[in-house]
């Protein structure tokens, strides 16, 4: 029987996820802030603050010696500072990766969340380097502190190319571990958190991506690929990420969505008054 752990499982994307993996025989280990909003059989929630390193441990102190499987759900879009959300979505990601790969055997799964906002990592590596070089997430932590400044913008954005960086940069212990690692980034998605979301995009910019594909993604419709990743059959599927985004990616690289018509680029024009 699988052991899978799942981080931000008490709603969305990671619930509809435990229930999925519960439903097909797996134990699963939930590691959320909040308190799960359903019982379901064969689940386990761990109370887990993913931005507070001392929580982080006694979860890893809570969770069984064996592992099948990794799901680094949990995400945040906005705090009152970056730092949170970097540690949330990436600091925490990457010290659940690094702590719990010793527990896996060869053939074991991590999938990691990233977003659409994370593909473009590669065109900004080298912004990335000093986070993704930190030692640990205390090193990270203080990073954030002492460049505050410049990373206050936008650090969900920065959050998520990281782990798009980190995620593919990972894959690569597969060949010493058999422990595979990918990603999957998601465009917009219809949970209690998206209301961040829309307000980090502006609702005119959510509104025209959501219009490009019909429709914002259900918590399902993203569940279904990570447990794919996690217990289907996937064994050679490494250093992927994945965008599960009804089309919008291919839709870029393609030319049948114009990004230069949406109202984000209309604006940047507007301010060079072209």
């Amino acid at each position: 029987m699988p052991r899978i752990v799942i981080t931000g499982g008490a709603s969305g994307v990671g619930a509809a996820l435990a229930e999925r993996v519960a439903a097909a025989g797996s134990d699963v280990w939930v590691l959320d802030v909040q308190a799960s909003t359903d019982a379901m059989p064969g689940v386990t929630h761990i109370h887990t603050d993913l931005s507070d390193r001392t929580s982080i441990a006694a979860a890893l102190d809570a969770l069984p010696a064996r592992i099948d499987g990794l799901a680094n759900v949990a995400g945040m879009a906005r705090a009152a500072s970056p730092a949170p959300v970097i540690a949330v979505n990436f600091l925490a990601l990457r010290h659940l990766t690094e702590a719990l790969t010793p527990r896996m055997a060869a053939g074991g799964s991590i999938a990691n969340v990233s977003s659409i906002a994370g593909r473009d990592w590669a065109r900004r590596a080298d912004k990335l380097e000093p986070l993704l070089a930190s030692g640990s997430f205390e090193d990270g932590l203080s990073w954030c502190a002492a460049n505050e400044a410049s990373i206050a913008r936008d650090p969900y954005t920065l959050s998520k190319r990281l782990v798009t960086a980190y995620t593919l940069r990972r894959a690569a212990t597969f060949v010493q571990t058999g422990v595979r690692v990918n990603c999957v980034s998601p465009g917009p998605i219809s949970t209690p958190l998206y209301p961040q979301f829309e307000a980090l995009m502006g609702k005119d910019q959510s509104d025209w991506t959501i219009e490009q594909i019909g429709a914002a993604a259900t918590a399902d419709d993203i569940a279904q690929v990570l447990e794919y990743l996690l217990i289907g059959d996937s064994r050679w599927l490494n250093g992927v990420d994945i965008p599960v985004d009804g089309g919008y990616s291919a839709g870029l690289s393609a030319g049948w969505i114009d990004f230069e018509a949406s109202p984000v680029m209309k604006k940047v024009r507007a301010r060079r008054g072209e």
